[in-house]
């Protein structure tokens, strides 16, 4: 197996480990379609869900307060359209030696390294061919708090 679908499975699992821990439902597309790789749904009535690509990468750079990430313009310019559901990016956050990326005993089992989550709704479409620098502000940690702080501040 490529080292890029390895990533991209465990970013799943950490994904999916999150939702179902927090009570919340997950549908994963198995076609990646107009950048969608899967939908989250609260459990409540009235808008209750929302979109998500999911990345995962070796190579980021930390600024400040805020992770940098090269994300290729195609994916960038589906993620800013605004659309009647809001759609976020996730970032798993992986270590450079793939032999740190899962680490198992007895007693636990541990993905490194951490989720954040942005979204980018709004903003301006990009006209480059390649990659759109994004910024991920390191407080948007895609956890059981920041799910539901996701959910609050994009739907209410």
């Amino acid at each position: 197996m490529s080292p890029n679908f390895i990533q991209e499975q465990l970013s799943l699992s950490y994904v999916r480990s999150v939702i179902f821990r927090t009570g919340f439902n997950l549908a994963v597309w198995t076609v990646d379609e107009h950048g969608v790789d899967g939908t989250i749904r609260r459990p409540s009535r009235g808008v209750n869900r929302l979109d998500f690509q999911l990345k995962s990468t070796t190579r980021y750079t930390v600024s400040g307060s805020d992770i940098r990430y090269d994300l290729r313009a195609e994916d960038y310019n589906r993620l800013v359209l605004d659309d009647d559901l809001p759609r976020v990016l996730i970032l798993f956050i992986m270590p450079n030696d793939a032999d740190q990326w899962l680490a198992q005993s007895e007693d636990e089992l541990c993905l490194r390294k951490c989720s954040y989550w942005v979204s980018l709704m709004g903003l301006p479409t990009s006209s480059n061919s390649s990659t759109v620098r994004v910024s991920i502000p390191l407080m948007n940690v895609f956890d059981q708090n920041g799910l539901h702080d996701m959910f609050q501040q994009l739907i209410g």
